[in-house]
């Protein structure tokens, strides 16, 4: 579950903030209401989020902590998940306001989103491999590779064929 949280946020903070960096602040205030509105009342991305609390809570109960790697994964991704409160949360509540409609502190607002959205993603990302190193390190890191090596060339030919 955790790696499928990873894919929406690596996505979200890729493709959807290069969205909302093509829009002017005003758009960017109302489709931010409309993803926040939606994204909070799907039932997937809500599963998404929140079985990882519950799985984290069953794994120690029955394993304890003594599975190092997957506990510091827990841990990185409970810091990513914390800090993007910390950063994201008080911008949506700014965007909420109807009398938040300032050019210039919307643009900032977006630009506070932005690294909330990309650090979060990372950091989940990061913790993804973390926990997978408690079964493997070596297939952790050729996995890792693996999906660099694969990714790598379909970049690059998305971009050059995809190109405005």
């Amino acid at each position: 579950m955790n790696a499928l949280g990873a894919g929406i946020l690596l996505f979200v903070s890729g493709v959807v903030q290069k969205v909302m960096n093509g829009m002017d602040e005003l758009a960017f205030k109302d489709f931010a209401q409309t993803f926040l509105r939606t994204a909070t009342s799907d039932p997937f991305t809500v599963t998404i989020g929140t079985i990882p609390i519950l799985a984290v809570i069953f794994y120690f109960a029955m394993y304890g902590f003594h599975h190092w790697w997957f506990t510091a994964g827990i841990v990185l991704w409970m810091i990513g998940s914390s800090i993007t409160k910390i950063t994201n949360l008080p911008v949506y509540n700014w965007i909420r306001d109807t009398g938040s409609t300032e050019p210039a502190e919307l643009q900032q607002k977006r630009r506070t989103l932005q690294l909330g959205n990309a650090w979060r993603a990372w950091v989940t990302l990061l913790s993804v491999i973390v926990m997978a190193c408690q079964f493997s390190i070596q297939a952790t890191a050729l996995a890792v590779v693996s999906c660099a090596v694969i990714a790598a060339p379909s970049v690059w030919w998305a971009r050059r064929y995809f190109r405005e």
